[in-house]
């Protein structure tokens, strides 16, 4: 009874908060299994399904079939996005990211690692038939037969050379449910006195004698799995590397954010707390500031910058030099370079300060060369996937820093707001908000562009864009319609 009422609780995601953290991916899972489901699509969850949903910790392994290509599958998940509760936000092969709201509209991911048959380190244990035909239910999942699960499970153990008590413990519990049949799949693998060895220690639960020899095992059961798979590591190898030389050259799984405001507006506060709130989609984060100073590595910076006007402007000559033979070439061929290889680490590329700010504040670099070079630059360098503007009052902006004029920064508000207004990919964000608003908000623009992406790539209208859009942000076209 109280299972149930456990279940009830997370399809209504009326949970209290010191549950919910965890149980907002496992109503996403649940909604997940069942548009496979209603899809006639053949799956079944691998492990830790004993846990689900309720406690949903680490990413959700399940097998699919070979049948169902991966495009099939991110298409059929937007279109049940509202049943699921959450946006698909990445793919890239069988690897899924879901991105859903707590109660207090902070992301929550859920990550879903398909596969279509049983690896370990390009060698093939399993195939994807085999473990779907055994499959049963437990609960509202399909999971694999008692015997499969314990075999996938030893592998994958003994394969990471990673034997705890409550892993041994789960192999137990699972030899005791078939010893008959988990023997069997342990003499897939093993043979002679390791098998025995094997079996004897999942029947007593005592797995000290496994732990002792787990290099010999491996080596048994990798060169036994080479063997009956001869071509399977060459094949998994080559896609492997296929893979990434196109993550490089069409990196599709990071994003650049450019951050624009004036001194003030919060820029340094919001890179700090997002990458915190979005680490489920991005592998890592980067930050990146304007084009770094050529002499860097031989003068120490001397910390942050408190008065950014106070140095005079170079001269024109030397102004438009530092343009075309720096600026331009740095982030025309060496930032993007750096960059992509970043993307191709899913990677949250995050800038404080870009090129773009010198069409705002050229005092602040320096520069007093004419302002249309600058533009033809920016209009030839990459350009950021996003662009949001922290936005605030001139009021608000000097109570929190003092580095320029009131009337600098009331001119430098209304510029930065007439040049995001003129790019299609510009945001503007309320500022003069409490700190765990804006970085929401920014976190809604981000997941909004990476769920847009996901459809473009599926050649989908976006019927639902802006699916978080509300009076806290409005684009940069909206901004120049105001006239502001």
């Amino acid at each position: 009874m109280q299972g149930m009422m456990n279940m009830n609780q997370i399809a209504s995601g009326a949970l209290g908060n010191c549950t919910h953290r965890r149980t907002v991916p496992g109503r996403i899972l649940l909604g997940v299994v069942e548009a496979l489901d209603r899809g006639g699509i053949p799956h079944c969850v691998l492990h830790g399904y004993e846990n689900y949903p309720q406690r949903v910790t680490s990413d959700v392994d399940c097998m699919i079939s070979a049948k169902v290509r991966p495009a099939q599958l991110a298409a059929l998940f937007q279109a049940n996005n509202t049943r699921i509760g959450a946006d698909l936000v990445f793919w890239r092969g069988y690897y899924f990211v879901f991105a859903g709201r707590k109660a207090d509209r902070s992301p929550c991911f859920l990550v879903l690692d398909l596969a279509v048959d049983y690896e370990a380190r390009t060698l093939k244990f399993y195939s994807g038939w085999e473990v779907l035909e055994s499959r049963r239910r437990h609960d509202r999942f399909w999971v694999p037969a008692a015997d499969i699960e314990f075999g996938c499970y030893l592998i994958r153990k003994i394969d990471k050379a990673q034997l705890d008590d409550k892993q041994c413990r789960r192999l137990s519990f699972l030899y005791a449910q078939d010893p008959a049949g988990c023997r069997q799949q342990i003499a897939r693998f093993w043979g002679g006195g390791r098998a025995m060895l094997i079996a004897c220690s999942a029947n007593s639960g005592d797995w000290d004698q496994v732990r002792r020899f787990l290099p010999a095992l491996r080596a048994e059961m990798r060169m036994r799995a080479r063997f009956r798979h001869p071509w399977q590591a060459i094949a998994s190898w080559a896609r492997r590397m296929g893979r990434r030389v196109r993550s490089v050259c069409w990196p599709d799984s990071g994003l650049i954010v450019a951050l624009l405001g004036p001194d003030g507006a919060g820029k340094s506060s919001v890179i700090k707390a997002v990458p915190q709130s979005l680490t489920g989609t991005f592998n890592r984060t980067r930050c990146y500031g304007f084009a770094p100073g050529v002499l860097r590595w031989l003068r120490p910076s001397d910390g942050p910058n408190t008065q950014p006007h106070a140095a005079p402007p170079r001269s024109p000559l030397i102004s438009v030099a530092r343009a075309l033979c720096y600026w331009f070439p740095y982030y025309l061929f060496c930032y993007r370079a750096t960059v992509r290889l970043q993307l191709a680490h899913a990677t949250l590329v995050l800038h404080d300060r870009h090129l773009v700010d010198a069409l705002v504040d050229p005092k602040r670099y320096r520069y007093s060369g004419p302002m249309w070079l600058l533009r033809l630059i920016w209009w030839f360098v990459p350009k950021p996937d996003l662009i949001i503007l922290l936005d605030a009052p001139p009021e608000v902006l000097q109570s929190r820093k003092q580095d320029v004029s009131f009337v600098e920064s009331e001119r430098q508000r209304k510029t930065y707001r007439t040049l995001v207004g003129s790019i299609a990919n510009g945001h503007i964000v309320d500022a003069a908000r409490p700190l765990d608003e804006v970085v929401r908000d920014v976190n809604d623009l981000i997941l909004d562009h990476l769920s847009a992406r996901v459809e473009q790539r599926l050649g989908l209208e976006r019927g639902r864009f802006r699916r978080y859009k509300s009076a806290r942000f409005e684009s940069g076209a909206q901004a120049s319609r105001a006239g502001e």
